[in-house]
């Protein structure tokens, strides 16, 4: 069968009623928008963490789609479904209130309901930069490229992403999170990912795993890719909200001189060629 998500967007983009579907966001004037939800059962569970934890990863996740399109994070709505029983609505407000303020964004408005499961939603919108940045175009010979966080006491490209799919298996298997995961807790690097949005040909955030981003590349600009290395963690590693961008063999130089700047590592994967991908693994939640 289908993946049914993927039928009603394909159906819904060949419709005349739609517009700028397939990117992490959408340019509406002088602005980018995008909308993410989370849903308690679904994207996430309870007895992962804390609500502080679970509501700043869901606002965190929307925020990393307004800068992969090269967008400052301007203005928030809201929409809540608040569980009948439950008791911290307070506590959720004074949440979202902080780290909003804390990444210099107004809360306009939204909606609040009362059902079964926690369930929230939020449409960001971001003020657009000189240059937006697309999901393509990207031409054969392009090199496809992610970022790595690195310290001092391990530079390997392999310790650093790849981790959440088995902070995921964990979390799934035990109800449980491991420690210092970011799978419970994004890091996002707006500073660099602006920077790095001016050199890339195109680009997108990481949240289903590189397997399944390539194939959203591929379709949009008619590509296949040839690897330079096994397919392993780092392939399937779902949620990790680092940036994979397509680069042209000229600026590849340059985007590694701007990682080492950051302390990233710029891992250079693949490079497109004609073909048509194929991908392989449904995504953890579908």
């Amino acid at each position: 069968m289908r993946d049914r998500e993927k039928v009603f967007i394909e159906e819904l983009t060949q419709s005349k009623t739609s517009f700028g579907i397939g990117d992490d966001g959408v340019v509406l004037g002088d602005f980018v928008v995008a909308n993410d939800a989370f849903f308690e059962g679904i994207h996430f569970k309870r007895e992962w963490g804390s609500l502080d934890r679970i509501f700043k990863k869901a606002f965190l996740v929307n925020l990393s789609d307004i800068y992969a399109m090269n967008a400052i994070p301007k203005f928030a709505l809201l929409t809540l479904c608040i569980p009948k029983d439950f008791k911290e609505a307070r506590e959720l407000a004074r949440i979202f209130g902080a780290i909003a303020q804390g990444f210099g964004v107004k809360i306009v408005g939204g909606d609040t309901i009362v059902g079964e499961k926690l369930y929230f939603s939020f449409t960001i919108l971001g003020e657009k930069g000189k240059k937006t940045l697309f999901r393509k175009p990207i031409q054969k010979g392009d090199f496809l490229a992610y970022l790595s966080p690195r310290s001092p006491l391990n530079l390997s490209n392999k310790q650093a992403f790849g981790k959440n799919l088995k902070h995921l298996k964990n979390a799934l298997r035990f109800d449980q999170i491991l420690k210092n995961s970011r799978f419970d807790f994004p890091i996002l690097y707006p500073k660099m990912i602006l920077a790095f949005n001016e050199i890339a040909k195109a680009g997108m955030d990481i949240s289903d795993g590189i397997f399944a981003e390539l194939a959203r590349l591929a379709k949009l600009n008619s590509i296949d890719f040839k690897f330079f290395q096994p397919k392993g963690e780092w392939f399937y590693s779902p949620e990790e909200y680092q940036m994979l961008y397509a680069l042209g063999a000229k600026k590849l130089k340059k985007a590694q001189n701007l990682a080492r700047k950051f302390r990233h590592n710029l891992v250079v994967f693949a490079r497109a060629k004609r073909g048509k991908y194929k991908k392989i693994k449904k995504n953890w939640h579908s």
